[in-house]
């Protein structure tokens, strides 16, 4: 590449990491790392190329093989100076100005724009706090974001996927390959039922086209589904209330997502985990009884006339 051409991607790069780090409310410390590191990407050929490469891919195929180039950047790292998550986080950033073209084609508000790229600013939150270190080390997560499969809606964030069980009760038959809208729950506060009832009639008017004459049915697989919760949280508990529109028809019992609750302290004998919330003292008293924690799998069939949402 020329130094003209150089230059001039540098200043388009630059600009829309300072645009997108602002308008996604990033920390000024994280906008600085991130700014000095695409700094550095400059100085590395390798990993500016891979870069390159993938923005000129992205322009004329946003189903690429992601994951290559995340691997790709990855192995870079060493050499670049820069962090594989800092590498990622930068890779989907650069990405975003051409997301952001596509929302516009496609008719889709700016304002679901800026709220699933938010996404990347939670990520970069929990970067921080269990790696100490400014990026995405959950880069697989985020390809859907950038194949505009996956928006978020409100409080919580959907896609459609195939669901792949067998469900009937109350008239409701689901069978393996019929289309569900999947729900995830961001760590961006607590959970508020009318906002998230409103997220959920948001999700339903978005992804109507998909079920024409079906129920609108929302699926979720997560740690905040997992059964045992009604044991052993709080009777006031925000999450309670989040469970409470999910028929759980299946669990799993494991420790795989006490990350989310306990962050860098996850692995730590249970007597030794913090207590600096109330979910974090009732899951430590849980473990500390030798029980384990798990996540259930749910289907909320929704009916705007019983919820008592408008669309």
């Amino acid at each position: 590449m020329q130094n003209y051409e150089t230059n001039v991607l540098k200043q388009e790069w630059m600009e829309n990491l300072d645009l997108f780090t602002r308008e996604m409310d990033y920390p000024r410390e994280a906008a600085v790392s991130l700014s000095q590191s695409l700094e550095q990407v400059f100085k590395s050929p390798e990993a500016l190329s891979i870069l390159t490469d993938a923005d000129l891919t992205y322009t004329n195929n946003i189903h690429m093989d992601y994951k290559k180039i995340l691997n790709e950047l990855k192995d870079v790292s060493p050499s670049c100076g820069v962090h594989t998550y800092t590498l990622h986080m930068l890779f989907f950033i650069i990405l975003s100005r051409k997301t952001r073209k596509i929302y516009d084609e496609r008719g889709i508000a700016p304002e679901i724009f800026r709220a699933s790229m938010m996404d990347l600013h939670w990520k970069l939150l929990e970067c921080k706090k269990m790696f100490g270190i400014w990026g995405t080390s959950v880069a697989d997560w985020q390809i859907w974001w950038f194949e505009v499969k996956r928006f978020a809606l409100g409080r919580f964030q959907y896609e459609l996927v195939p669901f792949e069980d067998t469900y009937e009760k109350n008239g409701v038959s689901l069978h393996p390959g019929d289309l569900v809208i999947n729900v995830h729950i961001p760590s961006c506060g607590p959970l508020r039922r009318e906002e998230y009832m409103q997220s959920y009639a948001m999700a339903a008017d978005f992804f109507r086209d998909s079920f024409e004459d079906r129920p609108v049915v929302f699926f979720c697989e997560s740690w905040m589904l997992f059964p045992e919760h009604r044991l052993f949280l709080p009777k006031i508990s925000n999450i309670l209330g989040f469970m409470q529109d999910y028929d759980i028809y299946k669990e799993e019992y494991n420790n795989g997502d006490l990350w989310r609750i306990f962050y860098e302290d996850h692995k730590k004998p249970a007597q030794e985990l913090p207590q600096d919330t109330g979910l974090q003292r009732a899951y430590r008293s849980w473990l500390m009884e030798g029980h384990q924690a798990g996540l259930g799998f749910g289907v909320f069939i929704y009916d705007k006339r019983l919820t008592g949402e408008k669309l």
